[in-house]
């Protein structure tokens, strides 16, 4: 039997080469992309199956090698990066994880067309950057009715469930992960982008890239809340430390959310140093160390010596963070975490009612058939 072969252009290979995830030279390795590219005989031609081997190494889409033209993704949420918004190729890793969080948040907007057809989401636009950010501030305390929760002892964990149960109630799709989709060898890249907003009349969503530190998280969560609430797209690609001229008015709301000031004089100690002041605020308010620091500054209590303290420790945690070995986690922990809540609960209600096929619903929550069942268990049992 004749082995099918089929011609791709070579203009084809080379864009996908440009733009997938493996380097030239180690493609070359696996497969004859010379001959590909120039074929003398029908034989030099790619199979089917090696052109589905190849898409799947490159992560380009396997129609794509099927076309007669280049490619064309507008990838229109470029322009939405906090920085280098028209120089630089996002990934696949970044393609692929935000047009899986479109696919969702359109189901779910469907979703809640189909039960209310007027439905739409009621804080859009609530605020504008020409507004003063502290009073703006307490109004998102208040939104959130987060002012009793600030300053108390807890886990950065718990602090970040606290505010994402909080923000998803206020009908706002809360997503995580730090790979795509389910693919630990595609692991997202905190350099390329920390978090991102989609903003929709019905459903807004925000995705968390999980690979960033705790706290950066938590700063990002209500970064792009304030986002959300000014009704504007975001692809969040730099440091909550970064002093950035267009994210400078939202970094005020988000820290004077995070840090109020008539929150700190009852944390602050005389008896121990400000160095160990700092340390203490950090942890009751989840920031950085230097979020913390340039907080105090801001406010007069402390001075540059202590923002420089805090760069030089912050640098040798996360040096000890990078070198210490992650112990990995429980899977349906994991699985459900990745999952905005109400969400979940929408995908777990139609599957039940048999508006949906079992296949679909583990695809849309993140999971393999074999542990869908678990996982719903999982999700049920934390209502």
């Amino acid at each position: 039997m004749a082995i099918l072969r089929i011609p791709v252009k070579a203009e084809i290979i080379d864009w996908a080469i440009d733009n997938g995830e493996k380097k030239e030279l180690e493609l070359k390795k696996k497969y004859a992309l010379d001959a590909w590219k120039n074929p003398q005989t029908d034989h030099d031609n790619p199979t089917f199956k090696q052109i589905q081997n190849f898409s799947r190494d490159t992560h380009i889409p396997f129609n794509y090698f099927f076309k007669d033209k280049l490619p064309e993704e507008k990838n229109e949420f470029v322009k939405f990066r906090t920085i280098n918004n028209d120089t630089v190729q996002p990934s696949r890793r970044l393609i692929d994880t935000i047009y899986a969080m479109e696919t969702r948040q359109e189901w779910m907007k469907e979703y809640l067309l189909d039960q209310n057809k007027t439905i739409s989401f009621q804080f859009s636009k609530v605020f504008s950057d020409t507004m003063d950010p502290v009073a703006v501030s307490k109004d998102v305390l208040e939104l959130l009715n987060l002012s009793d929760t600030l300053g108390i002892a807890m886990s950065d964990d718990d602090f970040f469930n606290v505010i994402r149960t909080k923000i998803s109630s206020l009908g706002i799709m809360v997503m995580q992960n730090g790979i795509v989709g389910t693919n630990t060898q595609r692991p997202l890249d905190v350099e390329e982008f920390r978090a991102f907003v989609l903003i929709d009349s019905v459903i807004p969503l925000i995705f968390v890239n999980s690979r960033d530190s705790k706290k950066a998280k938590i700063f990002s969560l209500i970064h792009e809340l304030i986002h959300v609430f000014l009704g504007n797209n975001e692809v969040l690609n730099v440091s909550p430390e970064d002093d950035i001229a267009n994210e400078r008015w939202i970094n005020q709301v988000t820290i004077n959310v995070l840090i109020p000031a008539n929150k700190i004089d009852k944390l602050i100690s005389k008896k121990v140093s400000p160095e160990n002041n700092v340390k203490l605020l950090s942890r009751r308010f989840h920031t950085s160390l230097v979020a913390t620091a340039i907080r105090m500054k801001e406010l007069h209590i402390w001075g540059d010596n202590i923002v420089d303290w805090s760069k030089k420790e912050q640098s040798k945690y996360l040096q000890l963070k990078f070198e210490k070995k992650s112990s990995g986690g429980d899977f349906y922990n994991t699985a459900v975490s990745r999952i905005d809540r109400y969400f979940a609960n929408a995908i777990i209600n139609t599957e039940s009612s048999g508006s949906m096929a079992i296949v679909q619903a583990a695809s849309m929550l993140g999971v393999t058939l074999k542990t869908y069942d678990t996982t719903v268990d999982k999700i049920l049992g934390m209502a």
